[in-house]
């Protein structure tokens, strides 16, 4: 898992809080943008660490040349 990757968790869950709090206390369009923003971030993180999984999947496999 490289730097990126924890970069969006982070932020995905920061974006995420940050805006169910704004929501919650009163100011609801900026919450929501920020919990839209944060779960953007979240996807990105997923579809990154699925990539490095499929990465690691298929050199696995080529080492097996038997």
């Amino acid at each position: 898992m490289n730097g990126a990757v924890i970069a969006f968790m982070i932020a995905g869950l920061v974006g995420f809080g940050a805006g169910a709090y704004l929501s919650a206390t009163g100011e609801r369009p900026i919450g929501i943008g920020l919990m839209a923003m944060g779960l953007l971030f979240q996807v990105l993180t997923l579809r990154q660490l699925r990539m490095a999984r499929k990465g690691a999947n298929t050199r696995e496999g080529s080492n097996d040349a038997g």
